[in-house]
């Protein structure tokens, strides 16, 4: 089995994690803010993100996971929180 793409959601954003090469990308799109239209409609406005990890360096992808958690939770988590983002980049890791 080879794992290509694995698309995520957090409560602020979702992202989709994919491998090129020995880099790890991950693009993704996050809320900014909602705004509310007189009709009483609301907007979302969001912005997006690109992360590089890379397949040999697990520290470094420890570093992008718990970027890819505050961004897409929308705080900065505990080492569990981090953990369930660290565990789908690794399966993109040799």
């Amino acid at each position: 089995m080879k794992i290509t793409r694995i698309d995520i959601e957090g409560p602020n954003g979702t992202a989709t994690i994919t491998r090129d090469g020995r880099d790890i990308r991950i693009d993704g799109r996050r809320l900014v803010k909602a705004v509310e239209a007189k009709d009483g409609r609301t907007a979302l406005v969001s912005e997006g993100f690109q992360l590089v990890g890379d397949a040999r360096d697990a520290e470094a992808n420890a570093q992008v996971a718990r970027i890819l958690q505050a961004t897409l939770d929308g705080y900065r988590g505990t080492n569990g929180d981090v953990a369930d983002y660290l565990r789908v980049i690794q399966s993109f890791e040799d």
